[in-house]
C-alpha cells in the first residue's frame, strides 16, 4: 500500500512543483500578479499536505513557510520582491531535490533538517513590510497526519482545534480515565486511538501500563477543548486548524482524473497496432477479389473504408490517452540551470515556453537526458562569464531559452542561447587534434558540416574534465537519444551571437508512416520523416563524380548511392531511375531504388539479437500480408 501511495505522491509532486515554479518565475517579472500568487499558493498548499504522508518533515516545514509567505502576499499584508521570489524558488528547488531523494533512497539527506531551518528563517525575512508580531507557525506533523487520515475534515467550513493527548504511563494508578476525559470534549469531529509504542506480546502485557495516544479534531473553541483536558494539561497539545477557503476547495476539485498503469496503455497500443496491420491486409484481398468478382470487391472496398475510419478513430483516441504535456518531463531543468550556472560563476536567466504542448508519453520520457546535455553544453561552452559578456558589449546576464512547439505531426524543441556561438574553424582544429577527422577531409567541410562534428563520439572543446563537461560523451549521447526516438537534431550558430539547437521529434510513438521501396528482389520500408523528397530522373542525368556518382537536383549537386549496393545486392540498370532523397547531416543524398511501393501507417518494433548489430536498420514492421520488412535508417545506412 505504501508503494502505491509513494508512486502516486511522486506523480503529484512532479505535477505540482513545476506548476509552482512556473508561477514563481513569472512573479519575478510581475511581483504583484495576483493570479500567479494564487497559482503558486494552491500548488504549495496541496504539496504540503502530500509530503506529510512520508518521512519528509523538513519538506513540510519548508512548504509551510513558503505557503505562509504566499498567503501574506495574497492578503496584501506583504509585497513580494526579488528577494522573496528567489527565496520561494529556493524552497521549491530544495523540495524538488528531496522528492528525488525519497524516490532514490526512501529518505531525505542527513542535512535536510538544517537546510529546512535556514530556508524557514530566510522565508520569514525576505519580504518588505513583514509583520514581526506574526511569525511563521509550523503546523506540527501530528496535525498534518490527522488531516491526511481524515480528508473530509480538510473540507470543513469552520475552524477546528486539533488535540493530542498522551496519557502518563502510570495514569491508571492516579485514577485518570483517558477515554472519559476525551469523551468530555465538546463538538468532537474526529477521534483516533493508537498505541504509543508497539504492543508487546499478550503474555507479557501490563494492563496497568497506559500505552495509548488519543488524537482528534473538535469544532468547539480552543478554550472549550482545553477546559475538557485541564486536569491533564501537561499531557496534551493543541493546534488551531483554520477552515479551508472556497478557492482551495474549488481548485482541488476542478479537474477530475484517474490514473491507469502505463503497461495497460501499452497493451492497448499494441492491439491497435495489430488491428492496423489487419486493416492493411484487407487492401491486398480487395485487389485479389477484383480479378474474379467485381461486386464482392466493391463490397469489400466499402467495408475497408469503414474499417479504416474505425481504426483511425481508435488510433487517435489511444494517441490522445498517451498525450502528456512536456512540462513535467523537464521540471528539473530550471533548478539544474541555476545550480550549474552558480557553480560556473555565470548569471543566466532561463525561460521555458510551450510547457503545455502535448506529445506521446514515450517521446516526453526521452526529452530530459538530451536536453540536460544540451543545457550543460550551453552553460559551459556557450554563455560567457559576465566580465567577458560586458567586454563584448553584451548584458552581464546571459539568456537561455527552451521552447516547445508543434509543427504538423512533429514536436520542435528549440534551445537557444545568446552566448559565444560555435567557431567552425576551432571545431575543425580540435577534431583533427583528437583524430576524429583528417586534415584533408577537414578542408572539404563547409561551416555547416564542420558544426556537425560536435556530435562525433569523443569530441569535446573542454581543456579539462569538470563536473559539467569535458568527457566527450554529451553531444554524441544527445544525437543517439534523439535518433532512437525517431527524431533528428539541427544546429544553427553565429559566432559571437549564440546558438540554437533544434530537436525535431515525432508527436506519436504508436505508428509510423512508412514508404515501402524495392531494391532488387527485396522490399524495405523507410520512415517518411527521413525522406526529404522523392523523384524520378533519367539515367543520362547521372554523372560520375570522383569515385562515385551525382546528379543535379533542384539546382544543387546531390551525391547518388544505390540502395541495392548498400544492402549487399547488385544494382539493376534502367533508363529511368527512382530516387529517395534523404539528409546526411546538413547535406542531401539521393538513394536509387528500383520501385516505389505502398505507403502504410504501421508500428515499428525495435530490432534485437543479431539484427541490432547491423548498421542502418531502425526496426521491423509487419505488413498486412504477413511479410516482415526491415525499416531502414538512411543516415546510418549511408554513414
Amino acid at each position: 500500500m505504501m508503494d502505491e501511495l509513494l508512486a502516486q505522491f511522486l506523480i503529484e509532486a512532479r505535477e505540482l512543483i513545476p506548476e509552482a515554479v512556473a508561477a514563481l518565475e513569472r512573479l519575478r517579472l510581475e511581483p504583484a500578479d495576483k493570479s500567479q500568487i494564487d497559482s503558486a499558493f494552491r500548488a504549495v498548499h496541496t504539496l504540503k499536505g502530500s509530503v506529510a504522508l512520508f518521512d519528509m518533515a523538513p519538506a513540510g516545514r519548508v512548504l509551510h513557510a513558503a505557503e505562509d509567505l504566499l498567503d501574506r502576499a495574497r492578503g496584501g499584508r506583504v509585497q513580494l520582491n526579488a528577494a522573496s521570489s528567489s527565496t520561494l524558488l529556493a524552497c521549491m528547488d530544495r523540495v524538488d531535490g528531496w522528492v528525488d531523494a525519497i524516490e532514490a533512497n526512501g529518505r531525505l539527506p542527513h542535512d535536510a533538517g538544517a537546510i529546512a531551518a535556514r530556508l524557514v528563517r530566510r522565508s520569514g525575512g525576505a519580504v518588505e513590510n513583514a509583520e514581526p508580531e506574526d511569525p511563521i507557525q509550523i503546523v506540527p506533523t501530528w496535525v498534518e497526519a490527522i488531516l491526511d487520515r481524515e480528508p473530509n475534515a480538510q473540507r470543513a467550513t469552520s475552524d477546528m482545534v486539533a488535540f493530542r493527548y498522551v496519557p502518563d504511563a502510570a495514569c491508571f494508578f492516579r485514577g485518570d480515565d483517558p477515554l472519559a476525559l476525551v469523551a468530555a470534549i465538546p463538538e468532537m469531529v474526529v477521534l483516533t486511538i493508537q498505541p504509543l509504542s508497539p504492543w508487546p506480546e499478550i503474555d507479557v502485557i501490563d494492563p496497568f501500563h497506559c500505552n495509548i495516544v488519543l488524537e482528534g479534531l473538535s469544532a468547539a473553541p480552543m478554550a472549550a477543548v482545553q477546559a475538557a483536558l485541564r486536569v491533564v494539561g501537561d499531557q496534551a497539545n493543541y493546534c488551531a486548524v483554520p477552515r479551508q477557503t472556497d478557492e482551495i476547495s474549488t481548485a482541488s476539485d476542478a479537474i477530475r482524473t484517474f490514473r491507469v498503469e502505463e503497461r495497460r496503455i501499452d497493451n492497448l497500443v499494441d492491439h491497435v497496432g495489430e488491428l492496423a496491420v489487419v486493416g492493411n491486409s484487407l487492401a491486398s484481398i480487395v485487389v485479389d477479389a477484383a480479378r474474379t468478382d467485381v461486386a464482392l470487391a466493391q463490397r469489400l472496398r466499402t467495408f475497408q473504408a469503414e474499417l479504416d475510419r474505425g481504426i483511425l478513430a481508435m488510433q487517435r483516441s489511444v494517441i490522445a490517452v498517451r498525450l502528456v504535456p512536456v512540462g513535467p518531463a523537464v521540471r528539473r531543468l530550471p533548478r539544474l540551470v541555476r545550480e550549474i550556472a552558480e557553480g560556473l560563476g555565470k548569471n543566466v536567466v532561463f525561460t521555458i515556453e510551450g510547457e503545455s504542448t502535448e506529445v506521446d508519453k514515450a517521446i516526453a520520457d526521452t526529452l530530459f537526458e538530451p536536453l540536460l546535455h544540451l543545457v550543460r553544453n550551453a552553460l559551459d561552452h556557450g554563455i560567457e562569464l559576465p566580465e567577458r559578456r560586458v567586454a563584448a558589449g553584451k548584458p552581464a546576464q546571459g539568456s537561455l531559452r527552451l521552447r516547445f512547439t508543434r509543427s504538423g505531426e512533429q514536436l520542435h524543441v528549440s534551445l537557444s542561447d545568446d552566448g559565444a556561438g560555435i567557431d567552425s574553424a576551432r571545431i575543425k582544429t580540435i577534431a583533427i587534434e583528437r583524430g576524429i577527422i583528417s586534415s584533408e577531409a577537414s578542408a572539404l567541410l563547409d561551416d555547416g558540416s564542420a558544426t556537425q562534428l560536435i556530435f562525433a563520439p569523443g569530441f569535446s572543446t573542454a581543456d579539462q574534465v569538470t563536473d559539467v563537461s569535458g568527457r566527450g560523451v554529451g553531444m554524441d549521447a544527445v544525437r543517439r537519444a534523439v535518433e532512437a526516438a525517431g527524431g533528428r537534431i539541427e544546429v544553427e550558430s553565429q559566432v559571437g551571437a549564440g546558438s540554437n539547437m533544434m530537436l525535431v521529434l515525432p508527436l506519436s510513438a504508436i505508428t509510423t508512416r512508412l514508404l515501402v521501396v524495392v531494391a532488387g528482389d527485396d522490399r524495405y520500408a523507410i520512415p517518411f520523416d527521413r525522406i526529404a523528397e522523392t523523384a524520378t530522373v533519367t539515367a543520362g542525368q547521372i554523372v560520375p563524380l570522383g569515385g562515385g556518382e551525382a546528379l543535379v537536383l533542384r539546382n544543387a549537386t546531390v551525391p547518388l548511392l544505390h540502395l541495392s549496393e548498400l544492402v549487399g545486392r547488385s544494382r539493376t540498370a534502367s533508363d529511368r531511375v527512382r530516387l529517395v532523397v534523404t539528409r546526411m547531416n546538413t547535406e542531401r543524398v539521393a538513394l536509387a531504388i528500383d520501385a516505389f511501393g505502398e505507403r502504410v501507417d504501421s508500428m515499428v518494433r525495435p530490432v534485437s539479437g543479431l539484427l541490432a548489430t547491423v548498421p542502418g536498420i531502425a526496426g521491423t514492421t509487419l505488413m498486412g500480408n504477413g511479410d516482415v520488412l526491415l525499416v531502414l535508417d538512411p543516415e546510418r545506412l549511408i554513414g
